[in-house]
């Protein structure tokens, strides 16, 4: 299944994801170039996760921390992680697929597979992310069993769901077999406070990056103050809530100027820069490139008619 935009509820809760209550595993495609709103924005969900670039270059942001990958390369994450996932600007065609998968989907929850090998690596206190590069021998044979689970859900022929089941049994007993080298969360109740708090205000951002802000304004939605609103936004995402407004209307600019056909000074407005001038600096320090070079070397050969609608319509 390929997708072009990940749907949230308001705590930023990912929506659809999951596969069927008897089946509870699914696998996306996902091509960067064809996503919608320049990315996979930030987002969290009750499943586990696994990654392998296919193509290009990713850049990974999973809470506070930040992987660069490329082809050949996976991550896996576990559930409740607040992630984001972007191609890096040198590679806007990057390619992964992605698995999204209940731990029941290996044995049913009060099983002694369940509390023997998989609880211990779910939970604040279990498995973090982890970056799986093929030069490790036991990642490389989690790479394979990934890409040949998601190759069994492409074809769906013979009894395609139970050799599904078997290789991700494999590539989670690699897991297991490997615990003491695998980066763990080990949250702390204030730690779990600042995930709550963040997830508010991200939710806040990405609803009103079209307008004026203020850090009160951030601070509030989560009900903090703003020396609380500051520290809690950087220990979780490692970055301040401005640079990441500012982060995020640069992606949308990039989105924009590539889907459609308005003049740079729309785009700008349409993203919350009240001033096409700054717009166009901050622009050209995150890429390089002026808005209108930019639009001229990702899109060559523009579609013949401009798009009529746009959920970005600023009007």
């Amino acid at each position: 299944m390929q997708v072009t935009e990940i749907l949230t509820d308001h705590t930023l809760m990912a929506l659809d994801l999951q596969g069927a209550e008897d089946y509870p595993i699914r696998f996306y495609l996902d091509i960067m170039d064809q996503f919608d709103r320049a990315g996979i924005h930030w987002h969290w969900h009750p499943a586990l996760e696994f990654n392998v670039i296919t193509k290009g270059t990713m850049e990974y942001f999973v809470e506070n921390e930040h992987y660069t990958l490329t082809a050949g390369q996976g991550i896996v994450k576990n559930a409740h992680l607040l992630h984001m996932a972007q191609p890096a600007s040198h590679t806007p065609d990057a390619a992964m697929f992605s698995v999204i998968m209940d731990p029941a989907f290996l044995a049913p929850a009060g099983s002694v597979i369940y509390r023997k090998y998989i609880a211990p690596l779910l939970g604040s206190q279990g498995l973090g992310s982890l970056v799986l590069r093929p030069e490790v021998p036991w990642q490389r044979a989690m790479l394979e069993g990934l890409r040949q689970a998601y190759a069994l859900s492409q074809a769906e022929t013979g009894a395609y769901e139970l050799a599904i089941h078997t290789h991700m049994c494999q590539v989670w007993m690699a897991m297991a077999e490997h615990q003491e080298e695998l980066p763990r969360r080990a949250l702390s109740p204030a730690q779990r406070t600042d995930q709550v708090r963040a997830k508010q205000m991200l939710t806040f951002l990405q609803a009103h990056y079209r307008e004026r802000l203020t850090l009160d304004q951030v601070a509030q939605a989560a009900n903090v103050s703003r020396n609380t609103c500051l520290a809690c936004f950087r220990r979780v995402l490692g970055l301040s809530p401005m640079e990441y407004l500012l982060n995020h209307r640069l992606e949308q600019a990039c989105h924009l100027l590539l889907t459609t056909h308005w003049p740079v000074s729309q785009v700008a407005e349409a993203c919350g820069f009240g001033d096409a001038s700054y717009f166009g600096k901050a622009f050209r320090k995150k890429t390089g490139l002026s808005p209108a070079k930019y639009r001229a070397r990702q899109r060559p050969n523009p579609p013949s008619h401009p798009k009529e609608a746009s959920p970005y319509d600023p009007t």
